[in-house]
């Protein structure tokens, strides 16, 4: 084969021209395309890299804030539940303690009034008894035991107190003095100088007794004069023993209050 060195000349020359030209007017262009398309994706991979670096920051910065959130719930929580449990303490104290007061109060009104029954019942049962004993006494009644209470009663005469002896003086010094005498049964003769021998010292010469026979008197004496009474009779013993009865009761009942109340 015949190769013409002309002509392979002429092909070099214009491949270098071609080559040139290329070079001149297409490769640089392409390559600097390239390098602007390289600067483009380096930016924006560099972008990328720093959206996604702050992606993560923000999704760490959005985990902390998580944990402190569900620690400050935890937290509110565990507080919640604290004051839960004081509040339910606190209203289980004051519970108790208004259960246990009126605990006490149901059984210090019991107490009065289981007392008050009791002394209800006592002062009934002791006024019944007195009533009892006044009407077996007052059907007992007799001469005899009219004279005994005759006797008492000159006795109660010559034991008067000084003052109680001013105050029957007093009473009979009137022109004419007089003492009246009242009993159930109508005195003996015996009885009635008994009576007289006491209250003599009292009446003087000019002074009169008079003697009066009445059944409300009961099993007694009673004398009355201008005003001034002196008696004796079962029904002043027995309620002067009631009274003291009522007396001691009172003071039994008011002891008892007293040691409920310690209680």
């Amino acid at each position: 084969m015949h190769i013409d060195p002309f002509i392979l000349a002429a092909q070099i020359i214009n491949f270098l021209i071609l080559a040139y030209l290329l070079k001149r007017f297409l490769y640089d262009k392409i390559v600097q395309a390239m390098n602007v398309r390289e600067a483009g994706i380096a930016r924006r991979l560099s972008e990328a890299d720093r959206l996604k670096a702050e992606a993560r920051q923000a999704l760490a910065d959005s985990e902390k804030r998580k944990y402190a959130i569900d620690a400050q719930a935890a937290d509110m929580l565990d507080q919640a539940r604290l004051a839960a449990d004081q509040e339910k303490n606190q209203l289980m104290k004051e519970v108790r303690e208004e259960v246990s007061l009126m605990h006490r109060r149901w059984i210090e009104a019991l107490e009065m009034e289981k007392s008050a029954f009791l002394e209800d019942l006592k002062r009934h049962a002791g006024a019944y008894v007195f009533k009892t004993v006044r009407q077996v006494l007052i059907d007992l009644a007799d001469e005899e035991l009219e004279q005994r209470m005759v006797q008492v009663f000159i006795r109660r005469v010559a034991s008067l107190k000084p003052d109680e002896k001013r105050l029957l003086e007093k009473a009979l010094d009137t022109p004419e003095p007089t003492i009246s005498v009242k009993t159930a049964f109508e005195l003996n003769r015996q009885l009635k100088k008994s009576v007289e021998e006491a209250l003599k010292p009292f009446l003087g010469p000019d002074g009169e007794i008079v003697y009066e026979t009445n059944g409300r008197t009961g099993a007694g004496i009673e004398m009355m004069a201008h005003g001034y009474k002196l008696s004796w009779s079962i029904d002043d013993y027995l309620e002067s023993l009631e009274q003291k009865f009522l007396q001691i009761l009172k003071k039994e009942t008011g002891a008892s209050g007293s040691k409920g109340a310690a209680v």
